[in-house]
């Protein structure tokens, strides 16, 4: 009975590791393929069957923020759009969801993979990313002007054709109206302009008397 016991436990222990073995062989095979992506860049995404499945490759040197964007949402289906690591373990889901831009917080560097499922077939453009690092620094702008002023700021964006709505933190500081910015009284104020998914660049203007 003893002998009959080990074994039974050193044939359990076999089937054990081949099993847990071929279930990672696997999970990395499904990333087998993967079409490495940069930051910044536009890519075209490709479906050639309803419901096919297209995995991309994001390599990241350091931890931080990505951001995805993706326009057409409504032609892929954006409860299977998914981040993973290499270990195969889900990161995020939802990635595409509503068309707007979604920001996933990267604790450490690696490799990691963005599963992306169409609901229909063809073409279908901008999928894009950005990637700010923890050790990235921060830089504020800000501009010196005087009360009386008048100033007019244009806003720059890639791969965004809409337009930016202009606000500002203090308007009995400084008022703004489509860029022009007129200076009314001493004091600090940020002048922002948005793009329709909320994101926003701003500048600093400190206002001193005449």
């Amino acid at each position: 009975m003893t002998k009959l016991k080990k074994l039974t436990a050193v044939l359990l222990s076999v089937i054990m590791f081949v099993c847990c073995f071929s279930v990672q062989v696997s999970a990395k095979s499904v990333f087998d393929g993967a079409v490495k992506i940069d930051a910044l860049e536009t890519y075209n995404m490709t479906f050639k069957s309803n419901r096919q499945t297209v995995y991309y490759k994001i390599v990241l040197n350091d931890s931080g923020e990505i951001t995805f964007r993706y326009r057409d949402y409504h032609y892929i289906a954006t409860s299977d759009t998914i981040l993973y690591n290499s270990n195969g373990e889900k990161i995020a889901d939802y990635i595409f969801n509503l068309g707007r831009s979604k920001t996933i917080a990267i604790e450490k560097k690696g490799t990691y993979y963005l599963q992306v499922v169409g609901d229909k077939n063809g073409d279908f453009s901008d999928l894009y990313y950005t990637f700010t690092p923890d050790n990235t620094p921060i830089i504020s702008l800000a501009l010196n002007v005087k009360v009386g002023d008048a100033l007019d700021f244009s806003a720059l964006a890639s791969n965004y054709t809409g337009k930016c709505t202009w606000k500002t933190t203090k308007s009995a500081v400084a008022s703004v109206d489509g860029g022009t910015v007129t200076c009314k009284k001493a004091g600090k104020a940020k002048i922002r302009a948005y793009m329709n998914n909320g994101d926003y660049a701003e500048i600093t203007l400190i206002v001193k008397k005449k």
